[in-house]
């Protein structure tokens, strides 16, 4: 019998099975959201020449973004749980001129960053990524769960100096109201303890909720 998905995997796995692997199948609210969130772990942590590694990066949007914005990043690792999504990023790597999805400037890899608890090792130390981006990936995720996958990151992040960890997250800092909607699978996490974590391992942290009118928060850590 095939082992079920788990809790955090299963949104993303019926929305491709009902979908397919497209965009509805990342359980975006719509591409402006995601573009907003995207610009603003470009602006707040630059992948220019750097190695960036995307975790849970479902098509690779985040590539296809920063490749709009020319920020000319020496490389993209992609990691995706979802293997209809993971293929589909490949595809999607070869179209941006990738070829075959696995060229050493651009790759997918299908890993649970959740479940394996060395991947974070692996993209600092073996693979050399500068930069960890979970962006919307940590959303399905109850905050203690979230957090000790954050931990694990940071503690990768932090042996190698200048390299980052950025993470967005639905704030529970946003105006009354707006606490009040549903948030379907994703849950709010609470963001003056998540800013007071991240202020404790380094004092090189930026914070922004600005740019969906306190809906979404972004932290970036710095190592040094």
């Amino acid at each position: 019998m095939p082992k079920p998905d788990p809790d955090y995997l299963s949104p993303y796995v019926e929305a491709a099975r009902s979908f397919g692997a497209r965009f509805e199948a990342l359980l975006w609210r719509d591409v402006e959201a995601q573009r907003a969130r995207f610009d603003a772990f470009i602006d707040m942590a630059s992948p220019t020449s750097k190695a960036v590694a995307d975790l849970g990066c479902g098509l690779a949007d985040l590539l296809a973004r920063m490749n709009e914005r020319n920020v000319g990043q020496a490389r993209y690792i992609g990691v995706e749980a979802v293997p209809s999504l993971a293929a589909e990023a490949r595809d999607r790597l070869d179209r941006m001129g990738h070829a075959g999805g696995s060229s050493r400037r651009a790759e997918i890899i299908e890993a649970d960053f959740a479940s394996d608890e060395s991947i974070g090792r692996t993209l600092i130390s073996t693979e050399r990524a500068d930069v960890l981006y979970f962006s919307g990936s940590l959303n399905t995720f109850q905050h203690k769960a979230a957090a000790k996958i954050l931990e694990r990151a940071w503690e990768a992040v932090a042996q190698k100096p200048g390299a980052s960890l950025v993470f967005n997250f639905l704030s529970d800092r946003c105006d009354a109201e707006r606490r009040k909607l549903p948030t379907g699978p994703a849950h709010r996490f609470n963001t003056l303890k998540l800013l007071d974590w991240a202020m404790e391992q380094t004092p090189v942290v930026q914070f922004r909720q600005d740019y969906l009118a306190g809906h979404d928060a972004t932290i970036a850590m710095t190592a040094v």
